[in-house]
C-alpha cells in the first residue's frame, strides 16, 4: 500500500537582532495604541512574513560607557557586541539602525568567527562631522548590506567607497494609521518642520514676507522672535505625538525648504504630510526626489530659491482644487510605497538576499551558518 506523503516541514522564521543607536525598548514598552505611530507594528509584519525581529538596546553605564551620550557614541556600545559574538551565533542576520552598532561586531567577528551577515538601514551621509565620516569609512567597506533611504545614495556610497556590500534603496516608512487623512484647513496657517542641518528655512521667511499668511515652524533650530513678521510662530519644545500631529491638522499646507544634500533630508516630516494628505511644498534636494511626483504629489521648487516658493505658496493658497488634488495623490503614495507593510515587504526581501548570498559564500569557504 502506497503511504501519503508527509507535508515538507515548514521553515523557522528567520531571526533577526535590530541594533538601535540608543535605547527604544523603554518607549516600545510604554506605547498606548492610539496615543502615537505605533512603535512595534513594523515588526508584526516582518513577522508574518517569516521575520522574527529581537531588539537589542545598547546598555547602560558601566558596562556602556557611551552610555546616554550621542547616539553615535551610545550606539558603540561594546558589550552588546560581544554579548552577540558569543551567545547569539544562531541568528541569522544583524541589521543595525545607522552606522555605530556595527562598529565593534565588523572590529570582531573575525576573530570570533561570528558567521551571520551584518546589514544597517539608513546612513548619515551628510558630512561635515569628522567622527561620523571616521566610522563610515571603516564601516562601509567591510558591512554585508546597506539600506539607504535615496536612490541618489547608492551611486554616492559607490562612488566614495570600495565595498562589496549589497547598497538598496527602500523608501522610508511612516505610520499611516496614524497619520490619517485630515481636511484641509482652509483658514489654517502654513506649516513647517524640521530640527537637522538640511532645512532652509530662511528662503522660507524670505518667500513670505508681505503675503497674507501665518507661518508655524516647529524646530529648536529656528527660535528668535520675528519683530518684523508677526505672523510666524515659532515652537521649540517638545509636543506629544497627539498634539504634533494636530499641527498638521490645522494647517492650510506644509512647506519644506531644503538645502541641497545627500541624506533624505526633510523625508520624515514629508511622508507625515503626504500621510495626512496635505499639499506640499518642498525644495527638489537630491536626497528626497525618490518621494515626490512633480505636480502630482507635491509643488516641487528649486533649494534656495524665495521667489518660486512664494509663486507655489501663493497657487496653493488660491487654487483649492490643486491643493485638494495634491493631497489626495500623496496620500495614495505614500500608502502604496511607505506604508509599515511597504516597507516590510521590501525590506524582507533584501535581507533574504543579503542571508542567501552571505550563506553561498561561506558554503564556497567550507564555513558553518545556521540553516533554516
Amino acid at each position: 500500500m502506497t503511504q501519503p506523503k508527509s507535508k515538507p516541514a515548514e521553515a523557522r522564521p528567520l531571526r533577526v537582532l535590530m541594533l538601535p543607536p540608543n535605547k527604544w525598548g523603554p518607549s516600545w514598552r510604554a506605547f498606548h495604541p492610539g496615543e502615537g505611530p505605533d512603535p512595534v507594528e513594523l515588526t508584526r509584519q516582518f513577522s508574518a512574513l517569516g521575520i522574527e525581529l529581537e531588539l537589542i538596546d545598547p546598555g547602560d553605564r558601566p558596562w556602556n560607557p557611551f552610555s546616554g551620550q550621542h547616539p553615535l557614541f551610545e550606539g558603540l556600545d561594546p558589550v552588546r557586541a560581544v554579548r552577540i559574538l558569543a551567545g547569539r551565533r544562531d541568528c541569522d542576520l544583524v541589521l543595525a539602525c545607522f552606522e555605530s552598532p556595527t562598529v565593534p561586531l565588523l572590529l570582531l567577528r573575525r576573530v570570533a568567527a561570528f558567521p551571520p551577515p551584518i546589514v544597517m538601514v539608513d546612513v548619515g551621509l551628510a558630512g561635515g562631522w569628522a567622527i561620523r565620516d571616521r566610522v563610515l569609512d571603516f564601516v562601509i567597506p567591510r558591512i554585508d548590506g546597506i539600506i539607504v533611504l535615496g536612490s541618489n545614495q547608492v551611486d554616492y556610497i559607490r562612488q566614495r567607497w570600495q565595498t562589496n556590500a549589497l547598497v538598496t534603496f527602500i523608501h522610508q516608512h511612516v505610520d499611516t494609521a496614524f497619520y490619517a487623512p485630515s481636511p484641509i484647513s482652509e483658514g489654517g496657517p502654513i506649516l513647517s518642520v524640521g530640527e537637522d542641518v538640511g532645512r532652509d528655512f530662511p528662503t522660507l521667511i524670505s518667500a513670505l514676507d508681505g503675503l497674507d499668511a501665518h507661518l508655524v515652524i516647529k524646530s529648536r533650530r529656528l527660535t528668535v522672535a520675528h519683530p518684523a513678521r508677526p505672523r510666524i510662530q515659532t515652537i521649540a519644545e517638545r509636543l506629544s505625538p497627539l498634539a504634533y500631529r494636530q499641527l498638521f491638522v490645522e494647517a492650510r499646507l506644509v512647506a519644506l525648504p531644503l538645502t541641497m544634500t545627500v541624506n533624505a533630508s526633510g523625508v520624515g516630516t514629508l511622508l507625515e504630510a503626504m500621510a495626512m494628505g496635505k499639499p506640499i511644498i518642498v525644495s527638489d534636494s537630491p536626497g528626497i526626489r525618490d518621494y515626490v511626483v512633480p505636480g502630482e504629489t507635491a509643488l516641487v521648487v528649486p533649494c534656495g530659491d524665495s521667489t518660486a516658493m512664494r509663486a507655489a505658496v501663493q497657487r496653493l493658497m488660491t487654487d483649492t482644487q490643486l491643493a485638494s488634488r495634491l493631497g489626495e495623490q500623496a496620500r495614495a503614495f505614500a500608502v502604496r510605497h511607505c506604508s509599515f507593510a511597504a516597507n516590510a515587504a521590501r525590506t524582507a526581501e533584501v535581507l533574504r538576499h543579503v542571508i542567501a548570498a552571505r550563506r553561498s559564500a561561506a558554503s564556497t569557504a567550507g564555513q558553518d551558518f545556521p540553516i533554516s
